[in-house]
Protein backbone atom coordinates (compact mmCIF):
# COMPACT_ATOMS: atom_id res chain seq x y z
CA UNK A 1 0.00 0.00 0.00
CA UNK A 2 1.54 3.50 -0.53
CA UNK A 3 2.86 5.92 1.54
CA UNK A 4 0.18 8.72 2.03
CA UNK A 5 0.94 12.29 0.79
CA UNK A 6 1.97 14.48 3.34
CA UNK A 7 -1.09 17.51 3.36
CA UNK A 8 0.67 18.94 6.65
CA UNK A 9 4.09 19.14 7.98
CA UNK A 10 2.14 17.90 11.34
CA UNK A 11 1.36 14.30 9.68
CA UNK A 12 5.21 14.49 8.07
CA UNK A 13 5.59 10.08 7.89
CA UNK A 14 8.56 8.33 9.40
CA UNK A 15 11.28 9.16 7.27
CA UNK A 16 13.88 6.51 7.01
CA UNK A 17 17.31 7.83 5.96
CA UNK A 18 21.00 7.49 5.06
CA UNK A 19 23.42 9.84 6.13
CA UNK A 20 23.55 12.55 8.46
CA UNK A 21 19.72 13.60 9.34
CA UNK A 22 18.40 15.68 10.14
CA UNK A 23 20.92 18.04 7.95
CA UNK A 24 22.70 21.03 9.51
CA UNK A 25 20.03 23.79 10.98
CA UNK A 26 19.30 26.70 8.43
CA UNK A 27 17.36 27.29 5.52
CA UNK A 28 16.24 24.73 2.90
CA UNK A 29 14.91 25.14 -0.65
CA UNK A 30 13.48 22.28 -3.25
CA UNK A 31 15.18 22.56 -6.77
CA UNK A 32 12.73 21.06 -9.02
CA UNK A 33 11.86 20.44 -12.57
CA UNK A 34 12.15 18.51 -15.73
CA UNK A 35 13.78 15.36 -16.00
CA UNK A 36 14.38 16.19 -19.37
CA UNK A 37 15.67 19.54 -19.34
CA UNK A 38 16.91 22.04 -22.17
CA UNK A 39 20.90 22.47 -21.56
CA UNK A 40 20.01 26.19 -20.12
CA UNK A 41 17.35 24.20 -17.72
CA UNK A 42 20.17 22.24 -16.39
CA UNK A 43 22.64 24.81 -15.75
CA UNK A 44 20.32 27.14 -14.23
CA UNK A 45 19.81 24.32 -11.71
CA UNK A 46 23.33 23.53 -11.17
CA UNK A 47 24.42 26.84 -10.46
CA UNK A 48 21.61 27.73 -8.48
CA UNK A 49 22.72 24.61 -6.31
CA UNK A 50 26.05 25.86 -5.85
CA UNK A 51 24.99 29.45 -5.20
CA UNK A 52 22.49 28.67 -2.98
CA UNK A 53 24.45 25.33 -1.00
CA UNK A 54 27.46 28.15 -0.29
CA UNK A 55 25.14 30.41 1.14
CA UNK A 56 24.42 27.77 3.59
CA UNK A 57 20.91 26.26 2.41
CA UNK A 58 20.22 22.73 2.28
CA UNK A 59 19.59 22.06 -1.16
CA UNK A 60 16.65 19.44 -1.57
CA UNK A 61 15.66 17.65 -4.55
CA UNK A 62 14.41 13.98 -5.72
CA UNK A 63 17.57 12.52 -7.51
CA UNK A 64 15.87 12.24 -10.29
CA UNK A 65 17.26 12.72 -13.99
CA UNK A 66 17.46 16.43 -15.27
CA UNK A 67 16.83 19.00 -13.27
CA UNK A 68 16.92 17.34 -9.91
CA UNK A 69 20.44 16.13 -10.50
CA UNK A 70 21.44 19.08 -11.74
CA UNK A 71 20.38 20.77 -8.40
CA UNK A 72 22.51 17.83 -6.45
CA UNK A 73 25.58 18.06 -8.21
CA UNK A 74 25.01 22.06 -7.99
CA UNK A 75 25.01 21.60 -3.95
CA UNK A 76 28.24 19.54 -4.12
CA UNK A 77 30.30 21.65 -5.95
CA UNK A 78 28.86 24.74 -3.66
CA UNK A 79 30.54 23.00 -0.50
CA UNK A 80 27.16 22.44 1.11
CA UNK A 81 25.37 19.20 2.51
CA UNK A 82 22.65 18.37 0.10
CA UNK A 83 19.32 15.91 0.64
CA UNK A 84 17.89 13.54 -1.69
CA UNK A 85 13.92 12.63 -1.28
CA UNK A 86 13.45 9.49 -2.81
CA UNK A 87 10.10 7.52 -4.10
CA UNK A 88 11.78 4.06 -3.89
CA UNK A 89 13.27 2.68 -0.04
CA UNK A 90 16.53 4.61 0.43
CA UNK A 91 18.67 1.22 -0.69
CA UNK A 92 16.98 1.65 -3.68
CA UNK A 93 18.47 4.12 -5.73
CA UNK A 94 16.45 5.04 -8.90
CA UNK A 95 17.92 5.68 -11.67
CA UNK A 96 20.60 3.57 -11.26
CA UNK A 97 22.76 5.39 -13.27
CA UNK A 98 22.82 8.09 -10.22
CA UNK A 99 24.06 5.55 -7.84
CA UNK A 100 27.69 7.62 -8.10
CA UNK A 101 25.69 10.95 -7.12
CA UNK A 102 23.99 9.31 -4.08
CA UNK A 103 27.54 7.93 -2.87
CA UNK A 104 28.74 11.41 -3.19
CA UNK A 105 25.65 12.68 -1.05
CA UNK A 106 26.22 10.55 1.12
CA UNK A 107 30.00 11.48 1.58
CA UNK A 108 29.40 15.21 1.73
CA UNK A 109 27.37 14.72 4.48
CA UNK A 110 24.26 14.86 3.29
CA UNK A 111 21.73 12.48 3.23
CA UNK A 112 18.97 10.34 1.07
CA UNK A 113 15.35 10.07 2.79
CA UNK A 114 12.25 8.32 1.89
CA UNK A 115 8.93 7.40 3.27
CA UNK A 116 8.82 4.12 2.04
CA UNK A 117 9.98 0.66 3.02
CA UNK A 118 13.58 -0.44 2.56
CA UNK A 119 13.51 -2.13 -0.72
CA UNK A 120 10.36 -0.18 -2.21
CA UNK A 121 10.92 -0.55 -5.90
CA UNK A 122 10.15 2.59 -8.18
CA UNK A 123 6.34 2.94 -8.77
CA UNK A 124 4.38 5.68 -10.43
CA UNK A 125 2.13 6.61 -7.49
CA UNK A 126 5.19 6.67 -5.21
CA UNK A 127 6.59 9.95 -6.89
CA UNK A 128 3.58 12.19 -6.08
CA UNK A 129 3.47 11.33 -2.20
CA UNK A 130 7.39 12.05 -2.49
CA UNK A 131 6.81 15.63 -4.03
CA UNK A 132 4.59 16.29 -1.41
CA UNK A 133 7.39 15.19 1.55
CA UNK A 134 9.96 17.53 -0.41
CA UNK A 135 7.83 20.06 -0.02
CA UNK A 136 7.42 19.63 3.40
CA UNK A 137 10.96 19.57 4.57
CA UNK A 138 11.98 23.02 2.65
CA UNK A 139 11.27 26.27 3.34
CA UNK A 140 10.80 27.71 -0.23
CA UNK A 141 10.68 25.55 -3.68
CA UNK A 142 11.74 26.85 -6.38
CA UNK A 143 11.07 25.29 -9.96
CA UNK A 144 13.10 25.41 -13.37
CA UNK A 145 11.28 23.97 -16.51
CA UNK A 146 8.38 22.52 -16.05
CA UNK A 147 5.90 21.38 -18.87
CA UNK A 148 2.38 21.58 -18.49
CA UNK A 149 1.83 18.41 -16.72
CA UNK A 150 4.95 17.73 -14.81
CA UNK A 151 5.51 16.03 -11.65
CA UNK A 152 7.29 19.47 -10.26
CA UNK A 153 3.99 21.26 -10.52
CA UNK A 154 3.14 18.70 -7.86
CA UNK A 155 6.20 19.79 -5.59
CA UNK A 156 4.95 23.69 -6.26
CA UNK A 157 1.06 22.39 -5.49
CA UNK A 158 2.15 20.98 -1.77
CA UNK A 159 4.09 23.40 -0.96
CA UNK A 160 1.25 26.63 -1.28
CA UNK A 161 -1.16 23.93 0.19
CA UNK A 162 1.33 23.73 2.83
CA UNK A 163 1.94 27.92 2.99
CA UNK A 164 5.46 27.44 1.64
CA UNK A 165 6.77 30.21 -1.26
CA UNK A 166 6.90 28.89 -4.56
CA UNK A 167 9.12 30.31 -6.89
CA UNK A 168 10.03 29.45 -10.79
CA UNK A 169 12.63 30.21 -13.55
CA UNK A 170 11.52 31.99 -16.68
CA UNK A 171 12.81 29.97 -20.04
CA UNK A 172 12.35 30.56 -23.56
CA UNK A 173 8.72 31.30 -24.51
CA UNK A 174 9.84 28.90 -27.28
CA UNK A 175 9.95 25.78 -24.90
CA UNK A 176 7.39 23.85 -23.86
CA UNK A 177 9.27 23.70 -20.82
CA UNK A 178 8.68 27.30 -20.21
CA UNK A 179 4.30 26.48 -19.65
CA UNK A 180 4.29 25.43 -16.25
CA UNK A 181 7.17 27.60 -14.64
CA UNK A 182 5.26 30.71 -16.69
CA UNK A 183 2.18 29.53 -15.84
CA UNK A 184 3.33 29.77 -12.05
CA UNK A 185 4.97 33.22 -12.66
CA UNK A 186 1.46 34.31 -14.27
CA UNK A 187 -0.11 32.94 -10.85
CA UNK A 188 2.16 35.07 -8.52
CA UNK A 189 5.31 32.79 -7.73
CA UNK A 190 8.01 34.77 -7.20
CA UNK A 191 10.29 34.78 -10.46
CA UNK A 192 13.99 33.85 -10.01
CA UNK A 193 16.91 35.41 -11.38
CA UNK A 194 19.60 34.65 -9.71
CA UNK A 195 20.45 33.12 -6.24
CA UNK A 196 20.05 36.27 -4.13
CA UNK A 197 16.00 36.46 -5.03
CA UNK A 198 15.48 32.95 -3.00
CA UNK A 199 17.84 34.27 -0.60
CA UNK A 200 15.58 37.59 -0.33
CA UNK A 201 12.30 35.19 0.11
CA UNK A 202 14.33 33.15 2.69
CA UNK A 203 15.12 36.57 4.80
CA UNK A 204 18.54 36.13 4.33
CA UNK A 205 19.82 39.09 2.12
CA UNK A 206 17.55 42.60 1.92
CA UNK A 207 18.70 43.20 -1.49
CA UNK A 208 17.75 41.96 -4.54
CA UNK A 209 19.92 42.62 -7.26
CA UNK A 210 19.52 42.33 -11.35
CA UNK A 211 22.40 40.64 -12.45
CA UNK A 212 22.07 37.49 -14.27
CA UNK A 213 22.71 33.98 -13.02
CA UNK A 214 26.77 33.40 -13.60
CA UNK A 215 26.83 30.39 -15.33
CA UNK A 216 28.71 27.09 -14.15
CA UNK A 217 32.40 26.68 -15.05
CA UNK A 218 31.08 23.66 -17.30
CA UNK A 219 29.43 25.97 -18.90
CA UNK A 220 29.87 26.41 -22.41
CA UNK A 221 32.06 25.31 -25.27
CA UNK A 222 35.23 27.13 -25.96
CA UNK A 223 36.85 26.12 -29.65
CA UNK A 224 40.21 27.08 -30.95
CA UNK A 225 40.28 30.02 -33.16
CA UNK A 226 38.84 29.88 -36.21
CA UNK A 227 36.47 27.15 -35.40
CA UNK A 228 33.73 26.50 -36.95
CA UNK A 229 31.18 29.95 -36.80
CA UNK A 230 28.35 27.56 -37.72
CA UNK A 231 27.45 27.46 -33.64
CA UNK A 232 26.57 31.15 -33.52
CA UNK A 233 23.81 30.45 -35.43
CA UNK A 234 22.43 27.57 -33.34
CA UNK A 235 20.27 28.45 -29.96
CA UNK A 236 20.80 26.12 -26.92
CA UNK A 237 16.64 25.56 -26.58
CA UNK A 238 14.85 25.77 -30.14
CA UNK A 239 16.70 23.19 -32.34
CA UNK A 240 17.15 23.61 -36.04
CA UNK A 241 17.65 20.84 -38.69
CA UNK A 242 20.42 20.64 -40.70
CA UNK A 243 17.89 21.60 -43.43
CA UNK A 244 17.24 24.94 -41.80
CA UNK A 245 20.65 25.86 -41.14
CA UNK A 246 21.94 25.39 -44.81
CA UNK A 247 18.62 27.66 -45.75
CA UNK A 248 20.15 30.07 -43.21
CA UNK A 249 23.63 29.96 -44.30
CA UNK A 250 22.87 29.32 -47.89
CA UNK A 251 24.82 26.04 -48.09
CA UNK A 252 24.72 22.55 -49.25
CA UNK A 253 23.16 20.05 -46.70
CA UNK A 254 26.04 17.98 -47.10
CA UNK A 255 28.56 20.55 -45.76
CA UNK A 256 26.38 21.62 -42.75
CA UNK A 257 25.71 17.69 -41.93
CA UNK A 258 29.73 17.48 -41.67
CA UNK A 259 30.34 20.35 -39.91
CA UNK A 260 27.65 19.34 -37.29
CA UNK A 261 29.29 15.59 -36.99
CA UNK A 262 32.80 17.86 -36.19
CA UNK A 263 30.96 19.99 -33.75
CA UNK A 264 29.26 17.24 -31.83
CA UNK A 265 32.49 15.34 -31.53
CA UNK A 266 33.76 18.21 -30.43
CA UNK A 267 30.69 18.52 -27.65
CA UNK A 268 29.93 21.71 -29.06
CA UNK A 269 26.10 20.98 -30.07
CA UNK A 270 24.17 17.95 -29.84
CA UNK A 271 21.34 16.54 -31.12
CA UNK A 272 17.66 17.84 -29.77
CA UNK A 273 14.42 15.95 -31.03
CA UNK A 274 14.79 16.02 -34.63
CA UNK A 275 17.55 18.67 -34.94
CA UNK A 276 20.68 20.44 -33.39
CA UNK A 277 21.34 22.92 -30.09
CA UNK A 278 24.17 24.41 -29.10
CA UNK A 279 25.70 21.96 -25.70
CA UNK A 280 25.93 24.57 -23.00
CA UNK A 281 28.20 21.46 -20.85
CA UNK A 282 31.84 21.03 -22.62
CA UNK A 283 32.18 17.63 -24.09
CA UNK A 284 35.57 15.62 -24.42
CA UNK A 285 37.91 17.27 -26.84
CA UNK A 286 39.33 15.56 -29.56
CA UNK A 287 42.66 15.01 -30.09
Amino acid sequence: MPAPAVKTTDDLPDLRTRGRWPPPEGPRVAIVGSRLPSPYGEAVAEQLGADLARAGVTVISGLALGIDAAAHRGALVGGWVTVAVMGTGVDVVYPAAHTKLAEDILAAGGALVSQFPDGTAPRRHNFPARNWTMAALSDVVVVVEAAERSGALITAEAALDLHKEVMAVPGSVFSPLSVGTHQLIRDGAGLVQNARDVLAALGLVNEVLDDPLSPPKGLGVTLSPGRDGILSHLSDVLALSAADIARKLQLPVAEVLGRLTALELDGAVRRHHDGYVRALHGGRKRA
